[in-house]
C-alpha cells in the first residue's frame, strides 16, 4: 500500500496539486522525520518564507540532503536578485527527485491560486513552531541547553541519585498499592507469607498454615493442646493482637529469654522468628501485665525429623 508521500508524489506529477498538498499533510504526521517529506512539500507551496522554514527543516533530519541543498540555493539567490524570472520555480531547482520534470510545462499562477493556499492554517502553524524552536535557540536553546556540562564522577553520582530515588518511589508506591516488589536477591532471608492470617490473633506459621496460639493469662496448665512446629527456627505470625511487639519477648522452658527479629508482613502483620535454632521444648510469648502478671502464648518444639 503507498504511502501518503509516494500518493501526494504521484498528484505533484500529475498536476493535481491539491490533493498533493492533501497528501503531504498526512505524511508529515506519518513521517515526521523523512526530509524528502518536507523537500515535497516546500516545491508544491508558493510562500518563500514558508518554503525556506521546510528546506531547512529538511536539512536538520538529512544535512546531506542534495534536493534541499539546491532549493536553499536557489531560494537565497532569488532573494538576492529582484530580477528573477517570473515564474520560476522551486521545484525546477530540487531535481532530481521533482515533483515536475523539466520538460513538463509550467502551470501558472492563476492555476496554482487554488491549491497553494488550500488550508493554509495548519501550515502556518506548522511554520510558527519551526520559527519559535528556532527563536529559542538564538536565545539560549531553553532549558536543558542552560544545564551545566557535567564531568565523569558528577554524572555517575547523578545516575546514582536517580537509581535511588526511583526505588525509593517504588517502594512507597508498593506500600501505598500494596503490591510485593520482586527484590528476593534483597530479602532472601526474610520470612514472607503466602496470605494473611484468617483473623486477628497469635499464629504458628508453618507449611503455609495458620495454627491458632492461643492467649493465656499466666502459664497454660494444659501443655498438650498446644501447637506444635519441627522446624529449626519457627515463624510466629502476630496479627491485630493485643501482643505489644515493644513489651513481648520469647522465653524458653528454663526461663532463658531468645533473641528473634521481627519483619514487617502485609497489612500490618508482624512476623517473629528466632535468631538461633531452638531446641526442642516449651517456648512462649510473654507479655507483662504487672508486676505479677502476665500474657503467654506459648507453643511446643518438638524433634526435628531425621533425614
Amino acid at each position: 500500500m503507498a504511502s501518503s508521500l509516494q500518493k501526494g508524489i504521484q498528484a505533484a506529477k500529475a498536476g493535481r496539486m491539491q490533493e498533493a498538498l492533501d497528501f503531504m499533510k498526512d505524511a508529515i504526521i506519518e513521517e515526521p522525520q523523512n526530509a524528502d517529506v518536507w523537500v515535497w512539500i516546500a516545491a508544491i507551496i508558493d510562500d518563500l518564507d514558508k518554503q525556506e522554514i521546510f528546506l531547512k527543516k529538511a536539512l536538520e533530519i538529512d544535512p546531506d540532503s542534495i534536493p534541499a541543498q539546491r532549493g536553499l540555493s536557489y531560494l537565497y539567490k532569488r532573494k538576492r536578485d529582484e530580477t528573477s524570472i517570473r515564474g520560476d520555480r522551486l521545484s525546477d531547482h530540487t531535481r532530481p527527485i521533482s515533483p515536475f520534470p523539466g520538460s513538463q510545462p509550467s502551470i501558472n499562477s492563476a492555476e496554482r491560486s487554488g491549491w497553494s493556499k488550500l488550508d493554509m492554517n495548519n501550515m502556518d502553524e506548522i511554520a510558527k513552531g519551526e520559527n519559535e524552536i528556532k527563536n529559542q535557540k538564538s536565545k539560549g536553546g531553553g532549558f536543558f541547553h542552560n544545564l551545566p556540562k557535567l564531568n565523569p564522577l558528577e554524572s555517575i553520582l547523578l545516575v546514582v541519585v536517580v537509581i535511588v530515588f526511583c526505588f525509593i518511589g517504588l517502594l512507597a508506591a508498593s506500600a501505598l498499592f500494596d503490591f510485593d516488589l520482586p527484590l528476593n536477591f534483597l530479602t532472601s532471608n526474610k520470612p514472607s507469607l503466602a496470605a494473611e492470617p484468617p483473623y486477628p490473633g497469635v499464629f504458628l506459621y508453618e507449611n503455609s498454615i495458620y495454627f491458632d496460639i492461643q492467649q493465656h493469662e499466666g502459664l497454660p496448665k494444659r501443655l498438650d493442646g498446644l501447637p506444635s512446629s519441627s522446624e529449626e527456627k519457627p515463624l510466629i505470625v502476630i496479627w491485630q493482637s493485643l501482643a505489644d511487639m515493644d513489651e513481648v519477648r520469647l522465653v524458653y522452658q528454663t526461663g532463658e529469654v531468645i533473641p528473634f527479629s521481627t519483619y514487617q508482613g502485609k497489612n500490618d502483620a508482624k512476623l517473629v522468628q528466632p535468631l538461633s535454632i531452638l531446641n526442642s521444648g516449651l517456648y512462649c510469648l510473654q507479655q507483662p501485665l504487672d508486676e505479677k502478671n502476665s500474657y503467654y502464648w506459648c507453643f511446643n518444639v518438638t524433634d526435628l525429623p531425621s533425614e
